[in-house]
C-alpha cells in the first residue's frame, strides 16, 4: 500500500485544501509590491472602493456614488455583505485603524480564503451523493479547476467566489436534509407525536441552515433569486418522480418549506434596515421584492405538494406534470395582472440572467458559452475554464441518467436539476461558468470514481472462515495515468492563469497615476454624496480603474450607465456633436487605448447604434493565382472621434489635445502608443481674411511626454466674404504640459499658398480667446 493510500481521509482533504490554498496564493509573489496590490480584472477595483469606504465608515457602506455616471451619480445595487466582511477583517487585522496597504492586502487575500473553504461543502455534497471517494476526487478537481481558480486567486477581490461558497453550502445542506428525511420513517404520517419528532430532526436542522445561507446569498449577490428559485423548480420534478414510484413526499415538503421559512425569517430584518426609497420592490436592490419572492416560492411548493397528493389519490402520476404546467400558466397570468411591478422584476431578472439584454451582447463575459461576439462557434471559453473536466462532466451526466439514479434517489435528482439550471445559465452567459464549476467538479469526481472502481476492482476471498476485501489489481499505475490525463490540462491552464492573471496593464497603471498626480484634484472622493468639479470620459471597461487608481469621477464604468452616450461620442463624425456631449457631462479629460480602436470597436459601434461594417471597405488583393478579400478602414472610421484622438492625436479637431501617452508603442506607421490622455479645452480661435471659399490650415509640431514628435493640424473654410475662423487646441507658449509645441503655428491657405506664423498662449487656449490674423 502506498503512503498516500495509508493516509486518513481527513489528512487527504487537508492536503488538497493546502494545495488549493498555495496555488491561489501564488500571484501574491508579483501582485503585491511596495505595499500596493495590483488587483485582478475590473470589478475588483470597485469592490476595493467600496471596501475602503466601508472600513472608514464601518458598518456603513456605499449606497450611491457621485463618481459614477458623472455628474448625475449612481445608486449602487451590489448587496454589501462581501465588502462589509472584507472591511471587518481589515479592521481586525489593522487593530481598528488599518492602513490602505493593510486593507488592500486583506481584501486581496479574502477570495483565496473563500475559494479554499468552498472545497468543504463540495466534499460533503459529493460524498453524500456518490460516496467519499467521489467527494475526494471532486475537491481535487476543484482545487485545480481554472474557472474556479480565476475567481478565487489572490487579488480577485470580487463577490463571485462568495456566490460559489454560499450556493454550494445551501445546496449541500438541502441535500443533507433530503437524505435525512428519506432515510427516516418519522415523517411518513403527520401525527402530533411524529410532527414533534420531525421538528426536532436533523432534516429540519439542515433545512434551516440552507435557508439562512440562502438569505446570506441575497445580501451578497443580486442574482441570488436564481438560487432560491432553483429549489422551487426541483420540487415538482421530485414530486412527479415520487408519484411514479409511489413514494411518500412528506420529507420533500418538510425540507423545502422549512428552508424557505428560515430564509424568510432571516432576511426580513435586513430588508427593514436596507430597503431604499424608490426601490421598495426592486430585484436589483435588497428590498421587499425578495420577501415576496421567497413567499411566492414557499406558496408554490405548498400548492405543488397539495396537487401531488390529490393526483396521487385519484389519478395517474403523469397527470401531475400537466397539472403543474397549467398551474404555472395560471400563476404567471395572475401575477402579471395583480402584481405587475413584481412580475416585471422577475421577468427582467430572468431575461438578464439568460443574456437577453441587448447591452450584454457587447460584454465578452456575458456572451453565450459557445459563441463569440461575431456569432461564430467557439470552444475557447469552455477549454479555458474547464480543460477536460467539462467533457468528463458530460460523460458522467449521461452515465447517471442512463443508470436512472435520479428516479431512485431524491438527492441525485436534486443534483441533476441543479446542474441543468446552472448549465443553462452558463450556456446563456459564459460569466456563470464559475457557478458551474461545482457541478463539473462533482461529475468529474464521479467519473474518476467510476474509473477507480472499474480499474481497481475489489474481490472477496475466503480466509480463515472470514471474508476479506483485497485488491485484484496490485498496480495503481494505469489508474494514476488516466486520472493524471484528466487533471493535467486543467492544471496547466490554472498554472498559466495564476502566472499571468488578467490585471491592469502597466501602461494603464502609469497613465492613471499620471492622471491622479497631474490633473486638478476632485472633491468628495471619500464621501461621494456631492457632485465633484469635473468628469473623465473613457470606455466603460476602464471606469473602475479610473475611479480607484486616479480617484476621478467617470461618465461610465463597469455598471454601464450612459454607455450608449459614450459610444456615440467616440464614433461621432462631427466635433460639434461630440463636444456637446462633453459639455453636457462637464467632462475635462478623455482616456483612450488601442483596444478601443481594435478589439472593442465592434462593441462601441453596436452600442452607438452603428453598423460595424459601415466603417470598413472591402479590398481585393491578388495573391499568386488566387484573390483574397479583406476589410480596410474607410473615411468613416478615420473621421470618428476615437480614431482622430488615439491615432491622430486630435488632428482635425479644435478642442482636444494630447497631454500624456504611455510608454508602449503598439504600431510604428504611424507611431501609436498604448494609452493616451486628452484634455478637452475651449481652444483658441484664429480668425481673419483669406480668399473666399479657401481652406485655411493651422499646423504645428509637438513632442509628447515620451519624446515622440508629431504634427497637429486643423482646418476651416473661409466664407463668401473671405473670413475664416480656425479653432486650435494646442498652445505654443506658456504650456507646462509634458506634451508641448516646438514651433509656432503656421497658418496657410490652400489656394493663395500665402502663410503666416502665430504663437498661441496657454491662457488663450484655456479661455477660448479670439486672435486675428489675415493671410491675404
Amino acid at each position: 500500500m502506498s503512503k498516500i493510500d495509508s493516509l486518513s481521509v481527513r489528512t487527504k482533504i487537508l492536503l488538497v485544501m493546502f494545495f488549493a490554498l498555495l496555488i491561489r496564493l501564488f500571484p501574491l509573489s508579483f501582485l503585491f509590491s511596495d505595499g500596493r496590490v495590483t488587483f485582478v480584472s475590473y470589478d475588483s477595483y470597485y469592490h476595493m472602493r467600496s471596501i475602503l469606504y466601508t472600513t472608514q465608515h464601518f458598518p456603513g457602506h456605499l449606497l450611491s456614488d457621485s463618481y459614477i455616471n458623472y455628474p448625475l451619480g449612481f445608486d449602487i445595487s451590489w448587496p454589501p455583505l462581501y465588502d462589509v466582511l472584507a472591511s471587518m477583517l481589515a479592521l481586525i487585522v489593522g487593530m481598528g485603524n488599518p492602513s490602505n496597504s493593510t486593507i488592500e492586502l486583506v481584501a486581496a487575500l479574502f477570495p483565496v480564503a473563500l475559494g479554499t473553504l468552498s472545497l468543504i461543502p463540495l466534499y460533503f455534497a459529493a460524498s453524500n451523493l456518490f460516496g467519499r471517494r467521489v467527494g475526494f476526487y471532486s475537491i481535487v478537481v476543484l482545487a485545480v479547476m481554472p474557472i474556479h481558480l480565476m475567481v478565487s486567486m489572490f487579488g480577485a477581490t470580487d463577490h463571485h467566489v462568495a456566490e460559489i461558497l454560499l450556493s454550494t453550502t445551501a445546496f449541500s445542506l438541502f441535500i443533507f436534509s433530503l437524505k435525512e428525511g428519506t432515510s427516516s420513517d418519522f415523517c411518513r404520517k403527520l401525527t402530533k407525536s411524529e410532527l414533534i419528532t420531525c421538528v426536532r430532526s436533523r432534516s429540519v436542522f439542515y433545512a434551516i441552515g440552507a435557508g439562512i445561507t440562502l438569505a446570506l446569498s441575497v445580501l451578497t449577490w443580486t442574482g441570488s433569486p436564481i438560487f432560491i428559485g432553483l429549489f422551487a423548480l426541483y420540487v415538482p420534478v421530485q414530486l412527479a418522480l415520487d408519484l411514479k414510484v409511489k413514494r411518500t413526499s412528506v420529507y420533500l415538503l418538510l425540507s423545502s418549506c422549512v428552508m424557505y421559512l428560515a430564509a424568510l425569517v432571516f432576511i426580513i430584518p435586513f430588508v427593514l434596515i436596507m430597503v431604499r426609497e424608490g426601490y421598495e420592490l426592486s430585484a436589483a436592490f435588497v428590498s421587499w421584492f425578495h420577501v415576496l419572492y421567497v413567499l411566492a416560492m414557499f406558496g408554490f411548493v405548498l400548492i405543488c405538494w397539495v396537487v401531488a397528493n390529490l393526483i396521487g389519490n385519484k389519478g395517474q402520476w403523469w397527470h401531475y406534470p400537466l397539472a403543474i404546467l397549467i398551474l404555472i400558466a395560471v400563476g404567471i397570468t395572475g401575477l402579471r395582472s395583480l402584481m405587475p411591478t413584481f412580475f416585471s422584476n422577475i421577468s427582467a431578472g430572468i431575461g438578464y440572467l439568460l443574456g437577453l439584454d441587448e447591452t450584454l451582447s457587447t460584454i465578452n463575459e456575458a456572451l453565450p458559452l459557445f459563441w463569440d461576439q461575431y456569432g461564430s462557434f467557439t470552444l475557447q471559453s469552455v477549454w479555458g475554464g474547464f480543460g477536460l473536466f467539462f467533457l468528463s462532466a458530460l460523460v458522467s451526466l449521461l452515465i447517471i441518467l442512463r443508470k436512472g439514479e435520479p428516479s431512485k434517489n431524491p438527492t441525485i435528482a436534486f443534483f441533476v436539476i441543479w446542474s441543468i439550471i446552472v448549465f443553462v445559465l452558463a450556456f446563456s452567459q459564459r460569466r456563470f461558468m464559475y457557478l458551474l464549476s461545482i457541478n463539473v467538479a462533482v461529475m468529474s469526481g464521479y467519473l474518476m470514481g467510476q474509473l477507480h472502481s472499474w480499474m481497481m476492482p475489489k474481490t472477496v476471498k475466503e480466509h480463515g472462515g472470514k471474508h476479506k476485501k483485497v485488491n485484484a489489481n496490485s498496480s495503481n499505475m494505469p489508474l494514476v495515468l488516466i486520472l493524471g490525463m484528466l487533471l493535467l490540462p486543467g492544471t496547466l491552464i490554472s498554472v498559466a492563469a495564476v502566472s499571468n492573471p488578467s490585471v491592469m496593464p502597466s501602461d494603464w497603471q502609469a497613465s492613471l497615476d499620471w492622471l491622479k498626480e497631474n490633473t486638478p484634484v476632485t472633491s468628495y472622493y471619500s464621501d461621494p454624496l456631492q457632485t465633484p468639479e469635473y468628469g473623465v470620459l473613457s470606455w466603460w471597461d476602464f471606469g473602475n480603474w479610473i475611479i480607484y487608481r486616479s480617484q476621478r469621477p467617470v461618465v461610465t464604468n463597469n455598471f454601464q450607465p450612459s454607455v450608449q452616450e459614450v459610444a456615440i461620442f467616440f464614433l461621432s463624425q462631427n466635433e460639434t456633436n461630440a463636444s456637446s456631449i462633453l459639455d453636457r457631462r462637464n467632462v475635462k479629460y478623455i482616456l483612450t487605448d488601442i483596444s478601443m480602436v481594435k478589439g472593442k470597436f465592434f462593441s462601441i459601434a453596436k452600442l452607438a447604434g452603428e453598423d460595424y461594417d459601415s466603417f470598413f471597405d472591402e479590398e481585393t488583393v491578388n495573391k499568386g493565382s488566387s484573390t483574397v478579400t479583406t476589410k480596410v478602414e474607410n473615411d468613416k472610421f478615420k473621421n470618428s472621434m476615437l480614431v482622430k484622438l488615439h491615432i491622430y492625436d486630435g488632428s482635425g479637431s479644435g478642442h482636444y489635445r494630447l497631454l500624456y501617452e504611455s510608454n508602449t508603442t503598439v504600431t510604428k506607421d504611424p507611431e501609436v502608443k498604448y494609452v493616451k490622455v486628452f484634455e478637452y479645452v475651449r481652444g483658441v480661435t484664429v480668425t481673419g481674411k483669406a480668399e473666399p471659399g479657401e481652406t485655411v490650415y493651422g499646423a504645428t509640431s509637438l513632442i509628447s511626454n515620451e519624446g515622440r514628435e508629431f504634427d497637429y493640424y486643423n482646418s476651416a473654410v473661409a466664407d463668401d466674404n473671405g473670413t475664416y475662423s480656425l479653432v486650435l487646441a494646442y498652445s505654443t507658449q506658456g504650456n507646462n504640459s509634458s506634451t508641448y509645441a516646438v514651433v509656432p503655428y503656421t497658418i496657410i491657405g490652400d489656394k493663395s499658398r500665402s502663410s503666416k506664423e502665430i504663437d498661441v498662449s496657454e491662457s488663450a487656449v484655456q479661455a477660448g480667446q479670439v486672435l486675428e490674423l489675415d493671410i491675404v
